[in-house]
């Protein structure tokens, strides 16, 4: 059976809310039309960029262009530019940290974070007694604070963990770290992988045989949160939920 996931976080980032009857579950950014190198930057050699200094750089000039990072952000990216790109734990910390405070800033409650392995993620957000006006508002709030504050900061960490190789090909990505962290055997395929997820098939047709991991394993969860994935409710999972008025 396929599992349940959204692709909320990746290399550049895209914001996603996606609402229920009584929670949603939300990234930190909205479109890649400010900053989304995988879409913007040179993919030679089915990298996402050369190196990653230049990711770096390339966030900067993003933002240049189309100005959202607030000042604190953008030393901690013009810092990382200076040191072929890296950002300390300590900038990915204070970035985090900084985010929730603009949170709790505009009303809200202190939103937990969701981690596996070294990186952070958004938790699933309880809306129940919320107004769509609310809702709206939220989402606003979430979309702003995290632009301003760590969005690239994020984007750029999660690249150095993650991805360190600079890769643009997501699913051998994840299909190289499941085998890393022996959930499956080393002749895995990423054909056996994209056909296990339900790509790769014709339309209409679903995948029913068995599945090589499962969704609920933290070293599987792991591999797919490095790239961006979360994984929903329904997906065998328990994560922090976050309600956002008391």
């Amino acid at each position: 059976m396929k599992p349940k996931m959204m692709h909320v976080v990746a290399v550049g980032l895209a914001m996603a809310m996606m609402l229920s009857a009584c929670s949603m579950r939300t990234s930190a950014q909205k479109q890649e039309t400010t900053s989304s190198p995988s879409a913007s930057a040179s993919q030679t050699g089915g990298k996402i960029a050369s190196s990653l200094q230049e990711f770096a750089q390339f966030l900067l000039d993003a933002d240049a262009k189309h100005p959202s990072m607030a000042d604190e952000q953008k030393e901690t990216i013009e810092r990382a530019v200076k040191n072929n790109g890296k950002l300390t734990r300590a900038d990915y910390e204070q970035a985090w940290s900084t985010y929730r405070t603009c949170i709790t800033s505009r009303g809200w409650t202190s939103p937990p974070v969701i981690q596996h392995g070294d990186l952070y993620g958004e938790p699933q957000v309880n809306t129940k007694g919320m107004s769509k006006e609310q809702s709206d508002r939220l989402f606003e709030d979430i979309q702003d604070c995290a632009f301003k504050y760590k969005t690239n900061v994020d984007s750029l960490y999660r690249t150095q963990v993650g991805n360190p190789g600079l890769s643009s090909d997501t699913d051998q990505l994840i299909v190289d770290c499941l085998i890393k962290n022996g959930v499956v055997p080393a002749s895995f395929t990423k054909k056996q992988y994209k056909k296990e997820m339900g790509e790769d098939l014709s339309p209409g047709e679903k995948y029913t045989g068995p599945t090589s991991f499962s969704v609920s394993d933290e070293r599987v969860q792991s591999c797919f949160f490095a790239q961006g994935f979360y994984f929903n409710d329904d997906a065998g999972t328990s994560e922090p939920v976050w309600k956002p008025i008391s």
